[in-house]
């Protein structure tokens, strides 16, 4: 709505109201009203569908890919990740900036733009863990005595951070940072949504990707350090790093080897994480240039204008572009 041109017609979803033939529905994936698509479809209206942070339908969707096949050119899917996926009759308008877009304002509500590092040294790394999963017990596990010298949770194993959020501070737990977790740690082990596709043969994925590269995946778990000026080594799927560097965001090979990120098999990457991890000498931080990409990072994720930009590119044009057609 911010970014939309003034006075733009739009409207809440009125079910005893009939709409013009050129009204289009504009459909939460995860929201109310989705059993009215076929209807509005039939009658000849354009319907967009926002999967907001996925870059897939879930297996439980399934019906509505099937529902919009049938009606070629009057479907619009807007979803979160890299290049979409060309599929004959759809329009796929996919966002890798997805959660830059969406927690640029939200962490500058908490004042973590104006947050400066005051670092202490005290522990090795920061580590946020909430639902257990496969490859997260295997990192975790793999850590052993290492989790020691950090600041760590493990939510589902109800290990949890010191001095965390609560309920009566408002707004979304998982985007809260208590930035002493920060000065006390020298680097963020970000562990990201997906690691890997794969784990024995069992495929983890969650519905059908609309994505050509649904490995690349990037979520506030990887955004917060950066617009925090803490250091970052990512625990995530294959050339995530690289994804991340492409987005304009520095890296930082003057701590540690990131050829990380080129190791396909997922229990080989994260043994080398934890390597790194037990490896890691503070004092290299010291290096200057460590410092100036810390700054960079933050500086550019709280970007106003870089950020508008994103969003009226990368989202409300091509939206635009499909409602006025």
């Amino acid at each position: 709505r911010e970014v939309l041109p003034e006075n733009y017609p739009m409207e809440i979803y009125d079910p005893e109201k009939e709409y013009d033939l050129d009204t289009v529905f504009y459909y939460d994936m995860y929201g109310n009203y989705r059993e009215t698509m076929a209807t509005y479809l039939a009658r000849g209206h354009r319907i967009v569908l926002d999967a907001k942070n996925e870059h897939y339908l879930p297996f439980r969707f399934h019906w509505m890919f099937l529902l919009f096949l049938q009606y070629p050119g009057q479907t619009m899917i807007l979803i979160s990740g890299d290049r979409a996926k060309q599929i004959p009759g759809l329009r796929i308008t996919a966002t890798p900036y997805w959660y830059w877009i969406l927690d640029q304002p939200r962490l500058q509500e908490i004042g973590l733009d104006q947050y400066q590092p005051s670092p202490r040294r005290e522990k090795k790394f920061f580590m946020s863990l909430g639902k257990s999963r496969l490859h997260r017990d295997y990192l975790y596990n793999g850590l052993g005595d290492l989790l020691q010298d950090s600041v760590h949770s493990y939510i589902d194993r109800s290990i949890f951070l010191p001095n965390d959020w609560n309920n009566t501070m408002g707004g979304a737990f998982d985007r809260y940072v208590n930035t002493d977790w920060l000065d006390t740690t020298c680097f963020t082990l970000a562990v990201e949504t997906y690691i890997a596709d794969y784990i024995d043969g069992t495929d983890i994925t969650y519905g059908f990707s609309l994505t050509q590269n649904d490995q690349f995946f990037l979520c506030e778990k990887t955004y917060k350090p950066l617009a925090c000026k803490h250091p970052l080594l990512m625990v995530s799927t294959q050339g995530n790093l690289s994804y991340l560097r492409n987005q304009g965001f520095e890296t930082f090979p003057e701590l540690w080897d990131e050829s990380y990120d080129d190791i396909t098999d997922w229990q080989t990457r994260i043994n080398r994480i934890i390597q790194i991890v037990r490896d890691f000498d503070p004092q290299s931080l010291d290096n200057p240039a460590v410092q100036e990409k810390l700054l960079h990072n933050s500086a550019r994720f709280f970007d106003k204008d870089l950020r508008t930009q994103l969003l009226t590119s990368t989202m409300i044009d091509p939206l635009l572009e499909f409602i006025n057609a």
